[in-house]
């Protein structure tokens, strides 16, 4: 019974290294969001992450829901990321901690508040999805607590 347990647990185990090295994987290149209402306005962000921890997101604001007419305003947040270990989100799906250290902040030649701050995420890929946890991350919003349930409507696609 032991060896049965021992067995199935390794097993569990391999699985899991199996996801989280095809996340490492897949995880790395450019990635484009869905249009989002946001404050009476409507972003879309691109997010890019290399093979060497680096990331970018550039979030781009518009005045339509089709996200086709831009306002001509960009926030450019940048920074390096490190994937932490496996786990499950509340709907039991499986995700990978992320943290996010972003060293700028900027819109334009503008620096803004928020660079220097840690963001501490979950992150899962399903069905070609970059889906992330459903509260921001950032330390003023969840009192440094990792959001702990994936937020599948708002996720973005490779590009």
């Amino acid at each position: 019974m032991k060896n049965r347990l021992a067995i199935l647990v390794a097993g569990l185990l391999a699985t899991v290294q199996v996801q989280a090295a095809e996340l490492d994987k897949e995880l790395v290149g450019d990635w484009l969001s869905l249009c989002k209402k946001a404050s009476g306005n409507y972003l879309q962000v691109t997010s890019s992450f290399t093979a060497d921890g680096d990331y970018t997101a550039k979030t781009v604001f518009y005045t339509d829901a089709e996200c086709k007419r831009t306002m001509g305003m960009e926030v450019i947040s940048s920074g390096k990321y490190r994937l932490g270990e496996s786990v499950s989100a509340e709907g039991g799906e499986s995700a990978r901690q992320i943290d996010i250290d972003v060293h700028e902040l900027r819109s334009g030649d503008m620096q803004l508040p928020g660079g220097k701050q840690k963001i501490l995420q979950i992150i899962t890929i399903i069905d070609g999805k970059l889906i992330f946890g459903d509260a921001p991350g950032i330390q003023a919003v969840t009192k440094g607590e990792r959001p702990q349930k994936l937020n599948h409507t708002f996720y973005s696609r490779k590009q």
